[in-house]
C-alpha cells in the first residue's frame, strides 16, 4: 500500500496566528513537525500543503515538497484533500502543522489498521488518549471525545463530554489528537460534503463525518501527544525538549 502524509498548513490560524513558524529551539513549528514525520521514514511522500507562500518557502528551504492550495478551504482535512488528488496514494496520513512530536508507533497503528483486510470498509481513524487531568479536561483546546463500545466516535466536543453527573469525578476522558488516517476515496469523499451544522459550531472538522453517518475509528494511544494551540504550549513544548 502507498502511504503519503499531508500537513495541512494555514498560516493564519484565529487562536495563534502564524504559530506555524514560531520557533521551537530555533526551529519553526511547521519545520519540526514536516522533520518529525520525515525522520519516520514510514511514507512513501510527505507534503506540505499550504496557502501560504511564507511557508512554502521555510519548506523548500529545508527540502520538503510543499503543494500550494488553489482554492479557500474551511478546514485543514479539505486542504488535505485538495493536495491528495494530485498524488497517488492507498492510504493518506493527515498529520496536522502545530502536532511536532507524534511518535512513529502512533502512526503505524493507523497504517496497520488499513493494512488488515476486515478493516476494509471504515473510510476514516483517529487517535486518543485517555487522561483525568482536570486541567486538560477544561481546556477547550484540547477536544474531547465519546466512542461507542467498538470505539467508533459517537461525538466530539471543546466541551466536557459526558457530563459526570452520578459517577466518581476521578473518570477517564478521551482526547482526540489531530492525526486522520484516510482511505484515498475518503478523503476526497470527506471535502465533497459541506461543512456540516455542528462543526460549524464547534469549529471541529471531525465532526462532518459523523453528521453524514460516516463512521470514525479510534485507535488509543498510551501517552498524550504536545499540540501548539496557544503561546503557553509552545513554553511546554520546549520544557519538553529539554527533559527528553
Amino acid at each position: 500500500m502507498r502511504v503519503i502524509a499531508i500537513i495541512p498548513a494555514r498560516l493564519n490560524s484565529k487562536r495563534f496566528p502564524r504559530k506555524l513558524i514560531e520557533k521551537i529551539n530555533g526551529i519553526p513549528l511547521i519545520v519540526m513537525t514536516y522533520q518529525n514525520l520525515l525522520s519516520m521514514d514510514i511514507f512513501d511522500k510527505i507534503i506540505v500543503a499550504t496557502d501560504s507562500l511564507e511557508i512554502s518557502n521555510i519548506i523548500k528551504k529545508h527540502g520538503g515538497e510543499v503543494f500550494i492550495s488553489k482554492k479557500e478551504h474551511f478546514c485543514g482535512s479539505d486542504r488535505v484533500s485538495e493536495a491528495s488528488s494530485n498524488f497517488k496514494s492507498d492510504i493518506v496520513i493527515n498529520v496536522q502543522g502545530d502536532e511536532p512530536f507524534v511518535k512513529p508507533s502512533n502512526i503505524k497503528k493507523i497504517i496497520n489498521f488499513f493494512k488488515d483486510k476486515q478493516n476494509i470498509n471504515i473510510p476514516v481513524v483517529s487517535l486518543i488518549y485517555e487522561t483525568n487531568d482536570t486541567e486538560i479536561i477544561n481546556d477547550e483546546n484540547c477536544v474531547k471525545v465519546v466512542t461507542d463500545k467498538n470505539n467508533f466516535a459517537m461525538y466530539f466536543s471543546r466541551s466536557k463530554i459526558p457530563f459526570l453527573r452520578n459517577i466518581d469525578k476521578s473518570f477517564n476522558f478521551y482526547i482526540h489528537v489531530g492525526v486522520y488516517g484516510f482511505l484515498s476515496q475518503s478523503i476526497i469523499h470527506f471535502s465533497s460534503l459541506k461543512p456540516s451544522k455542528l462543526e460549524k459550531i464547534e469549529m471541529l472538522e471531525c465532526i462532518r463525518f459523523i453528521e453524514n453517518g460516516q463512521k470514525i475509528k479510534m485507535i488509543r494511544i498510551d501517552h498524550p501527544t504536545i499540540g501548539i494551540d496557544t503561546p503557553n504550549d509552545l513554553i511546554e513544548a520546549k520544557k519538553y525538549l529539554e527533559s527528553i
